[in-house]
């Protein structure tokens, strides 16, 4: 027997509303097959972070998500360390020999996190005749993103063993402040990458 066309209807609400409410922004399949996490939920790496930015705007997402990472690698007591995007982490598949362990007690994964912000203008139409211009309007932004690639290495043979995209746009109202929606969307990532751990999360609706 077929479901109903109302039952669809609000099974399609629940999982939409659970989705709006912290995405999964990457494919958790591939973390979960390494266990980067013991029976404690502790975490079993360090992490390296690097954003790279494009423009002006982007200046103060990447400021804004150094200090989100960090204080997701605090309270989860990560070692956590900042380095060049053209890092031999993002360009390699071998971990430099002093990012390598040798000790049994030591972390066995290093995961390396490649974080590029997207900031779009808004834009506004003027109409010129029987054809219309785009052109940009005075407002801030109104989507606020990123793109990122998270890469995970043996840290006994520094053999890159997983490699992760991960991905978000945010649209916000012209002439929104942005900072809260850098800490949603770093927030976002961090809950997908360590499911156990809630991070702070602004109050602020999402378009």
């Amino acid at each position: 027997m077929y479901p109903s066309f109302r039952h669809v209807i609000v099974c399609a609400c629940v999982l939409l509303s659970a989705c709006a409410g912290t995405p999964t922004v990457l494919d958790q399949h591939k973390l979960q097959s390494l266990s980067l996490y013991d029976e404690n939920h502790q975490a079993r790496f360090s992490v390296y972070v690097s954003c790279e930015t494009t423009d002006d705007l982007s200046e103060g997402i990447c400021l804004r998500t150094k200090y989100a990472f960090a204080d997701w690698a605090n309270d989860r007591k990560i070692a956590l360390s900042s380095v060049d995007t053209k890092d031999v982490l993002f360009t390699g598949n071998q971990l430099e020999a002093s990012r390598m362990s040798g000790r049994a007690a030591a972390k066995p994964y290093v995961m390396a996190i490649y974080f590029n912000p997207e900031v779009t203008p808004s834009f506004g139409a003027m109409f010129d005749g029987a054809s219309a211009v785009s052109v940009a309007s005075n407002s801030r932004s109104a989507r606020i993103g990123y793109t990122a690639n998270i890469r995970i290495f043996d840290a006994a043979s520094g053999k890159l063993v997983e490699q992760v995209p991960s991905h978000e746009t945010i649209n916000v109202k012209p002439e929104t402040n942005g900072a809260p929606y850098v800490r949603i969307v770093v927030a976002d990532l961090v809950a997908s990458l360590d499911p156990s751990y809630t991070p702070d999360r602004p109050n602020v609706p999402r378009r």
